[in-house]
Order: structure tokens, then sequence, then C-alpha cells
């Protein structure tokens, strides 16, 4: 960075304020959703898994109704700040590692539970890694010179560095209470190192230690990172030419990263035996007949997830670079026999390792989805760590279009299709943040909805207890009586079993002006057909329903005409199902 020009670093700050506006623009206006929920519950060390309470023969929901508070205690009570013994205790029966939680707990501890504050690590790590970003770029332009001559070195890390500081993908994250942003900054500084260890032919013991904290740290914070890990092994025995000192200081980085484990060691071994009993899955993007339309997807997501149009900006990029890219090779071949000197192609290390990023992370993604047999298409979090490749490579393709039409006529085509790009992105994320920023608000406007219409005695069921009931019960009213209903299969509401009595007991004590509020999530129609046909055999009828973004809310009040008693109407129940 010591040989940057002046408009190099004018360009660095306004990306950086750009950045920083966007991830830290009303940060607390949506409310918490289920992740960070369940973020809270964890790093205070509690657990709101009711899967975890049932493997230890326990009971997450209470036998009838609470005042919200309760649902609340369970995931905000605290433990004492620092009680790190107690959050991997919790730990045993999930699927995360540590660290981001243990850093979360003291964090917690002193600024409290608004989102607003409790998301400012990973909005500061989200603007980390901005900085990161440009970092790596200019160490990848040093890495190959002939590449990235003049302007052009500082150009590429000036592209990337917007890219990554305008996508509304990463904004996303960096407003999410999580450990993505973290895992980013993670991945880019061991990237960073690795690229250095290659250049100095491994000759710096420090840099070797650093890396392997890096990487330790990487796995500390999600198993995902293991993959990341693979990529930088690869890295370094390849681009390093599998020399002697870069071989043993690769083996010695494994090892320490090893040694750094063997604490955690104890805790992971739980967390199989609960993954295996539990039946947790890894959602992810197989699918053989979709797959090459799902890959496309993903890399139109790193940068215009919303913006239709916006998805055919990447296309045309790479159509530039492949037209120009004759016309460039021709030129190159005549100066070759002119000069006589061997210049860098298009498959130069920078490109090599960008490729190879990209394949090891979403290819080992592929193969972790083959393995556990899944089928669904969650891809935005899992395939967070391939997006700095999305980024480097879109860079690189525009670098590489200015190379080629550079002292022509048609010079303004890269200049033309850059500034699309950027202004396609800044536009997706000012649509994100003014218009689609409340979009995962379902906890608090469903809870607005209550305390706006309903009464003292009247009756919260949430279809999908755990990080569902507590996150209503951080917007409810503390006294406002709340049930969840879990139903890990069809028969927990079958006719006769023992939830349908106690359901048919609670409502049935309700008085005659109480109203019943159902919370289903969207993916629980069965549930819901079967608790309303409950309330319509007691004498309930289906009033306003409200349909948020993973809720739909339905309110129930007794019908003027109702005589039917608790017996006849699980009589009918029981008829119907």
């Amino acid at each position: 960075m010591k040989r940057m020009t002046s408009w190099a670093w004018v360009g660095l700050v306004i990306i950086l304020l750009l950045g920083a506006s966007a991830r830290f623009y009303q940060l607390g206006e949506k409310s918490l959703w289920s992740d960070e929920i369940a973020t809270i519950a964890t790093s205070m060390g509690n657990s709101i898994d009711p899967e975890a309470f049932a493997l230890r023969g326990e009971r997450f929901d209470p036998p009838s109704p609470v005042p919200a508070s309760v649902y609340l205690a369970k995931a905000t009570q605290s433990h004492g700040a620092g009680n790190w013994g107690q959050t991997a205790q919790v730990l045993k029966a999930n699927v995360h590692p540590p660290l981001f939680f243990m850093l979360m707990n003291g964090w917690i501890h002193q600024v409290g539970l608004d989102p607003g504050t409790l998301r400012i690590p990973a909005a500061l790590f989200g603007l980390l890694s901005v900085g990161m970003m440009f970092g790596l770029a200019l160490k990848l332009a040093d890495w190959d010179p002939l590449v990235f001559q003049g302007a052009r070195r500082e150009g590429f890390a000036l592209l990337a560095s917007a890219m990554m500081a305008l996508s509304a993908y990463q904004v996303d994250h960096a407003q999410d209470a999580r450990q993505y942003t973290l895992l980013i900054v993670l991945a880019l500084s061991a990237c960073w190192l690795a690229v250095s260890l290659v250049q100095r032919q491994g000759q710096s013991v420090w840099r070797w230690v650093l890396l392997a904290l890096l990487l330790a740290t990487g796995l500390y914070t999600q198993y995902f990172f293991g993959l990341f890990c693979a990529l930088i092994v690869w890295l370094l025995l390849v681009f390093g030419g599998w020399q002697k000192r870069i071989w043993l200081g690769t083996v010695a980085c494994g090892g320490l990263v090893l040694l750094l484990l063997l604490p955690w060691l104890p805790v992971f071994r739980e967390q199989l035996v609960f993954l295996k009993l539990a039946g947790h899955y890894t959602a992810g993007l197989w699918n053989p007949v979709q797959l090459p339309e799902k890959l496309w997807r993903i890399f139109c997501e790193f940068f215009l997830p919303e913006n239709k149009a916006g998805k055919l900006v990447p296309l045309l990029i790479f159509l530039a670079w492949g037209a120009g890219f004759g016309r460039h090779r021709a030129q190159q071949k005549l100066s070759e026999a002119v000069t006589g000197e061997r210049k860098a192609t298009v498959l130069s290390p920078v490109l090599m390792l960008i490729l190879l990023w990209l394949l090891v992370l979403v290819g080992g993604q592929i193969g972790l989805d083959l393995l556990k047999d899944s089928h669904t298409a969650t891809i935005r979090r899992y395939l967070l760590l391939a997006s700095p490749a999305v980024y480097l490579l879109m860079a690189y393709a525009l670098c590489a279009v200015f190379r080629a039409f550079s002292g022509s006529r048609t010079r303004w085509i890269p200049l033309m299709v850059t500034g699309a790009l950027l202004t396609l992105m800044l536009g997706d994320t000012w649509h994100y943040l003014y218009r689609d920023h409340t979009s995962s608000d379902e906890f608090k406007q469903v809870a607005r909805q209550i305390n706006r219409e309903g009464q003292a005695q009247d009756l919260v069921l949430v279809s999908k207890t755990g990080a569902m009931a507590v996150g209503l019960a951080f917007y409810l009213k503390s006294e406002t009586r709340l049930w969840g209903i879990d139903v890990p299969s069809a028969s927990t509401l079958s006719p006769g079993s023992e939830m349908v009595k106690r359901l048919t007991t609670v409502l049935g004590q309700l008085p005659a002006s109480a109203g019943v509020w159902l919370a289903f999530s969207h993916t629980a129609p069965s549930t819901r057909n079967r608790l309303s046909q409950l309330l319509t055999d007691l004498g309930y009828q289906a009033g306003s329903e409200v349909k948020v973004p993973g809720v739909r809310l339905t309110r129930w009040l007794k019908s003027p005409d109702s005589r039917r008693s608790s017996k006849n109407s699980e009589a009918a129940f029981t008829t119907r199902f």
C-alpha cells in the first residue's frame, strides 16, 4: 500500500464510507429473527432447541400457558459474563463451534439486547472485510505484475472492494447478528498470508504461526471453514511449487491448528452424537437437473439478488472479456515475436487461484450435499465464503477488458460496463435498505398486531416452538399468555393424543370473551389445519388474519351461539381425523 497513488486513497476512503453507510443504516430497524434469537440464547448459555430438550428427556414448553416473559427468560437468562463453560455445555446439543458466541457473551453483557447494538459486531466485521478485500486484491496484483501494470493494479483492488462494499448480499449479512462476516474477514486474512508465504517462499516464521491462528479461529467460528482450510493448503503446495520449506511449513501449520483444536474435541464428539440422534441436515444446492441454473443463480446472487435485469451484467462482462481476449492475444503474440519476451496470458496465477477458490468452496458444498443426501436449495449462507472469489473474478474480468480495449476507439466499453455493474449494485442495495429492510420483521409485525387488538385474557398459540415462540416473546407484552405447540410429527395432534387433550382442556377453560391467536410457520399447513378444526369444534370462528414472511397469524373468537362442550368437541375432532 506504500506505492498507492493519491487517487487510489481517495477511492478507498469513498468505498469505505459507502460500505459503512450501508451497513450501519438503521441497524436496529428490523426485528430479530430466528437465528439471531439463537445467537442470543447460545451466547447467554441457554438452549431454545426443543430437540435438545427432548433428547435429555425434558420438555421445552411448559405444560400450560405462561406469560411471555417466561419464554423470554429461556433465551435471555444470564449465567454470568464470561461464563464460557455454560456456552460450551449448551453447544453439545448444537451444530456450531463456540468462538462467535463467546464474543457475543461479553458484548451482550456490556450493551444489552437492543437489535441495533446487538448487530454492531457483525457490521464492523462487514466493514473490515471491505478493507481486507482491498488489501488482498493488492497482494494478488503484485503477484502478477505483468497483468496488473500501472493503474490496473490499484483499479483491480478498488473494483473488488467496491463490489464487496455495495453488494446487497454482503450488506444483508452485515446487518445480521451472526458469525458470517467474521468468517469473511478470517478468510481474506488467511488468503493474504498464504499468498505472502508463497511469494516469500515460506521464509517467515511469524506468518506461519499467524496463519495457523487464523485457520484455527475460523474453525472455532464455523465448521464449514474447513473447506477454506483445504483451499489454503492447496494454494500453499501447488503455487509454492512443492518447495521443501513450504511443504514443511504447511505440515507444521496444520499440526499447530490441530493442537489448538484439541480443547474443543470432547464437545465436538458430543455434537456428532446430537446430529446423529436429532437428524439435522445441512441445506445445500444439489439437484442434478437444476444444478447449472442454480450455479448461475449463486453467481448472480452475490451481486444482484433482487434486480432481475442486473443478472445479465455478469454475462455481459464475460462476453466483453471473451471478445477482447482474442484481439489482445493476437497483439500479445505479435509483441512476443518482436521482443522475444513471453508475457502473461489470461491463465495467470491470480486467475487460477480465483477459479480454484470457487471450485473448492462450491464443489465442496455440492459434495457435502451429496454425502448428506440433501436436496434443498438454501444457498445464501453456506456459500458465503465463496463470495470474495466472485468479486475478485469480476474485477479481474473488468481489468482484462480494460487491458484489451485500451488505446482504441472502443475504450468506452469497459467504462460503460463497470459503471453499469456498480450502479446496479448500488441500486439493489438501496432497494434492500429502503424497501425490503423490514422483510424479516415477522416477529415484530405479528406481536404488534396482537398487542394492538388483543385482550388481557387472550391466548397466543405458536405452532413452531423454540426460536419462534421466544422471538414473539421479545415483542409481546410481558403479561401476554403464550404457549408453544411443539409438533415434531403428525401423531402429536392425532385424536386422543396427550397434546389434543391438553389443548382441549386449556381452551375449554378460557373465558367466553377471550380470543385465541394462532401463529403458524408457513411450513406447517397440516398443523394449522388440525388446530383450526379443533378450535372450530370448540365453537370458535376465524377472524382477522395477517400474513408476513415466515409467519401466518389468525385470531379466533368464540361464536355467540356456541354451546358445545369440551367432550363433544374432542369427539368431533376425533371423528374428522
